[in-house]
């Protein structure tokens, strides 16, 4: 199969599949330079050593760990969506994620923030910023919420269309109600 035909298989499966176009022209993009790189390689490799050899290609260019993950699902759904092969056991050089240091307030800083935003702010900013904390919410959460939303009586917020789209009930702090 050659590039052109790679490429048209592709669009025709995401297409099919409703996927956004960005999604499209990632995929294309990745699936080329895969093809590009290929033709480099014996011709009698299995595909899985072949992704294997890109994937470590990837890594040896300094790649952050999120892009070679990008290339490989890329790939991984041209085999499997375009091609209909499913490609197991890949073992390649994987780009490393940085890591990163949580860092937690301490429940002094904790206690001047909220001590803060009561002395100088309005009354519908501190309880936002009390129900951030207290209810452990993300930051556009509060704003969202509506009336039906606010259960005080069973001391619990339903949250909609959360993170992933999905809807959570939280309880609301005493110190809050």
């Amino acid at each position: 199969m050659n590039v052109g035909e790679a490429l048209k298989r592709v669009t025709d499966v995401v297409r099919r599949k409703h996927l956004a176009r960005a999604t499209e022209e990632c995929y294309r993009g990745w699936l080329k330079r895969y093809c590009e790189f290929v033709v480099q390689l014996p011709a009698h490799l299995p595909s899985e050593q072949k992704l294997e050899r890109f994937l470590t290609a990837l890594a040896r260019e300094d790649v952050a760990a999120s892009t070679q993950n990008q290339a490989f699902n890329a790939i991984i759904f041209f085999y499997r969506e375009a091609l209909g092969v499913e490609l197991k056991n890949i073992q390649s050089l994987r780009a490393r994620r940085p890591e990163q240091v949580r860092h937690a307030p301490s429940r002094e800083e904790t206690l001047r923030l909220l001590e803060a935003v009561q002395a100088g702010a309005d009354p519908a900013t501190s309880l936002v910023v009390r129900l951030l904390y207290g209810c452990g919410l993300r930051v556009t959460e509060p704003l969202n919420l509506r009336i039906k939303d606010v259960d005080l009586a069973g001391g619990q917020l339903i949250v909609r269309g959360a993170k992933g789209g999905k809807d959570r009930v939280v309880g609301i702090p005493a110190a809050v109600r």
